[in-house]
């Protein structure tokens, strides 16, 4: 498991990721941004589960 450091500021890190938006200012906002990006990782993350979970399924229904 990678651990992570987040930089204090934008000059002090040293990876940038991006999040891209088609919502404008004054709806985009850090806790906005946190809040989208938390939900956008769960969604992801029971996507992955979902799909291991149908994988299994198809396997097993085929002994």
């Amino acid at each position: 498991m990678p651990s992570y450091r987040y930089a204090s500021s934008v000059e002090e890190a040293t990876d940038i990721d991006y999040f891209m938006t088609n919502f404008e200012p004054p709806k985009v906002t850090a806790e906005w941004v946190v809040k989208t990006y938390s939900e956008r990782n769960w969604v992801e993350v029971f996507e992955r589960e979902a799909l291991m979970m149908v994988r299994v399924k198809r396997v097993s229904s085929k002994r």
